[in-house]
């Protein structure tokens, strides 16, 4: 990795005085094959090798539920950057070996080539700003426009006519000491500048007596980083990439006119292969991104990356001593190998849906972070699994965007005491915040890096009353109940210092295991799990595949946690039993329903349906049970239990005339420094469901992470599931049934 920063220029709109801002980029050695002053070649015979790149595969997702037709979500564009030899742009025939190598009679004419391609230039940057084009005929241009290309014009001559290297960074994120450490040394052209180290070699007079005072604070040998400090020329500066080929088309017309092509020489531009999302944030948390690097990072790119990513090919020969090709010596090429298609079986309208309405109920709630999933019962397959909020992987540098706020403002929100109007903090405290040095800086996106995140399966949480459709299963396989037993609902339930309640503080006295999973009576629970017992309940939710990776194909699964049996004390038998205790992910807690939906099969998750090779080949994923977990008729009476926990019970906001909807809310505590935290903004809000009754279709699992509208499930997760659910059975085409 190089040391150096590079700058990219880019114009936000023309008509708000074209504002450019500078980024930050890379800088690497560059060999241009076809330019023999780029070839150092020490030996009399050596190998010289080009490398042939290979194309990633693309990452394809179902068009619609009507055909087998695919669609991509992730692709390649092949797009142009544009680099430069700012010494060759300032000195055309330069030679190391003359007397004289920077000849001034000589010199080329760098401003002139930035007057010649800035408004080129403004152009690349233009490409998705609604009337930002610019016209090569200057006569045209309005005044804001030449304010714009003036000031895009004194960026590049700056760049263009900098031909010795005059600004490296060593090190960032220095600490306080190591900082200080440095500035003690009062070394000329060595400067410490938001807590990185910077070097000016064009102030530095004793570079290797600077390296030697460096060499220990940085932790390297002198000779690392002697090459650094040394006055060098600089032969690459990148100036911008994403280049589309309207653009590079202006540009190669004059690089190849008579008038302009021996000023143009230290121009270049060169082909890249570039990730792109056609569809944007569509499926992002599934996707990932590829990074700047060519990485694969989160989601499918990380995890498949390898596959994704190809082989490189290359073709290598003999040389002689100037870099040209021996003819008798031979050519050897190696083709590349392209990467392979990832076939998701998530579909594409489905997906888009879902994202629409988690992306509005989220914002609705008022909640941190959203997650919907809906799977295939009899097959595991996902046909959509959407995060909120989210990011645009074609832009993933955005969500590290930050603004500063002020050291009081951070003072108040680290504050764990209530504010002044009474109100909790706790949201404010979950925010990030990232500190440099003595001060404060907050994400735009609230989140940072945590969208990147697909929690549906790499986050655990304590899923709450949800479970109880689990426990209630797991007692009516083993006869322990049946959907009419009773049992006498007195009043909380006494363990040592804790106390079991009901959620709703209401002790209705006789009560029916169908009136329990309807008010999701904790009470209830207690009565079932005692019956059960440690090693029945610890068995139901093991065969359930609570505890235990599910091996979708994805990177960073989480297990959950799930302590033996042989730790359980009866207190932790009953919250169990209702969810607490333990932890699992959104992904575990739907295909848990998918057993209940499908006559009682786990079922492996299904999100890549196949693997597509380059050479022709295909890996197909088939639908694979895991296990029985409880009997067809046990699934029937759970289902038809659910039902009417919809019907008249704490599931009603997921009622839809004419359909039979049967599910279970969920509203799990929160805590913090051990204590349970309450009320509105403290906890997670989830509910499963499933549709028709006699044979569902779909499962779908909503969850809400801290939702401020309101605490609970029943009043949030249940109202998108039934914009879900309405939308499902309109696509799907499933008839009303009741």
């Amino acid at each position: 990795m190089g040391y150096m920063f590079s700058r990219r220029i880019k114009i936000v709109r023309w008509f708000f005085i074209a504002v450019f801002v500078l980024f930050v980029g890379r800088l690497f050695q560059l060999q241009i094959l076809d330019h023999e002053y780029y070839l150092e070649s020490a030996n009399a015979q050596q190998i010289r090798k080009s490398v042939l790149n290979a194309r990633r595969g693309k990452i394809l997702v179902r068009k619609d539920r009507f055909s087998k037709d695919t669609t991509a979500l992730a692709t390649n564009n092949t797009l142009q950057k544009l680099f430069i030899d700012p010494l060759i742009l300032n000195y055309p025939e330069y030679d190391p070996s003359a007397e004289n190598p920077l000849d001034n009679s000589k010199r080329g004419n760098p401003e002139l080539v930035a007057k010649l391609l800035a408004p080129i230039l403004i152009n690349a940057h233009c490409q998705e700003i609604d009337g930002c084009k610019v016209e090569f005929d200057e006569t045209k241009w309005s005044e804001a426009q030449k304010k714009a290309i003036s000031l895009y014009e004194d960026a590049l001559r700056k760049e263009f006519t900098q031909i010795f290297r005059n600004r490296i960074v060593l090190e960032t994120d220095l600490s306080l000491s190591r900082q200080k450490d440095i500035e003690d040394l009062h070394l000329g052209g060595v400067r410490i500048e938001n807590a990185a180290l910077a070097v000016y070699p064009l102030e530095i007079t004793n570079a290797p007596q600077v390296a030697e005072k460096l060499a220990p604070l940085l932790g390297k040998n002198s000779d690392e980083i002697l090459p650094y400090l040394e006055k060098r020329y600089r032969r690459y500066k990148e100036i911008t990439d994403k280049i589309v080929p309207s653009i590079s088309e202006e540009i190669l017309k004059l690089k190849k006119s008579k008038k302009y092509r021996k000023l143009l020489y230290g121009v270049q531009l060169q082909d890249e292969y570039w990730r792109f999302y056609p569809e944007r944030k569509l499926g992002a948390q599934i996707l990932g991104f590829v990074d700047s690097k060519g990485n694969g990072q989160y989601g499918m790119e990380s995890y498949f990356d390898e596959i994704l990513r190809g082989k490189e090919g290359s073709i290598s020969g003999a040389t002689n001593t100037r870099g040209q090709g021996i003819i008798r010596g031979g050519f050897g090429i190696k083709k590349a190998e392209d990467g392979a298609n990832i076939v998701l079986s998530i579909d594409r309208v489905l997906q888009s849906k879902v994202e629409e309405i988690l992306e509005q109920d989220l914002e609705d709630f008022q909640a941190d972070f959203g997650q919907v999933i809906v799977l295939q019962p009899q097959t595991g397959r996902i046909l959509a699994m959407a995060n909120a909020p989210t990011f645009d992987p074609n832009e993933f540098g955005e969500v590290y965007s930050r603004y500063e706020i002020p050291a009081e403002q951070e003072a108040i929100d680290r504050n764990e005491e209530p504010l002044e109007n009474g109100e909790k903090n706790e949201f404010n405290q979950r925010i990030p915040t990232v500190r440099i040095e003595n001060r404060f800086f907050r994400y735009f996106n609230t989140w940072g890096a945590e969208v990147f995140r697909n929690k549906i399966i790499t986050d655990e949480y304590e899923p709450g009353s949800v479970i109880k459709a689990i426990t209630f299963a797991a007692a009516l396989n083993a006869n322990e109940i049946e959907p009419e037993t009773t049992y006498k609902d007195t009043g909380p339930i006494k363990l040592g210092k804790f106390q079991i309640r009901n959620s709703d503080g209401v002790y209705a006295g006789v009560t029916s295991m169908i009136e329990v999973l309807d008010r999701s009576l904790n009470t209830g629970i207690a009565f079932i799990t005692r019956k059960m017992g440690v090693k029945l309940m610890y068995e139901a939710l093991k065969n359930f595949g609570f505890g235990s990776f599910t091996d979708v194909d994805f990177g960073g699964e989480a297990k959950g946690r799930l302590e033996d049996a042989s730790k359980w004390v009866e207190s932790e038998l009953i919250t169990r039993g209702f969810g607490q205790g333990f932890t699992a992910t959104p992904l575990q807690v739907a295909l848990s329903f998918g057993a209940l939906a499908n006559g009682g099969y786990l079922m492996k998750p299904i999100l890549v349906d196949e693997i597509q090779y380059s050479n022709g080949t295909t890996k197909q994923n088939q639908p694979e049970r895991v296990r029985r977990v409880i009997s067809e008729e046990t699934s029937r009476k759970i289902r038809s239990m659910m039902y009417s926990t919809v019907r008249r019970g704490t599931g009603r906001g997921a009622r839809i005339a004419g359909y039979s909807i049967l599910g279970k809310t969920g509203t799990s505590q929160t805590y913090k420094n051990g204590k349970a935290l309450t009320g509105v903004g403290t906890t997670i809000a989830t509910f499963a469901g499933m549709a028709p009754i006699d044979d569902p279709q779909f499962v779908i699992l909503v969850k809400y992470d801290y939702p401020k509208k309101s605490q609970w499930g029943s009043e949030t997760a249940t109202r998108t599931f039934r914009k879900v659910a309405r939308f499902l059975f309109d696509y799907l085409a499933i008839p009303p049934d009741r």
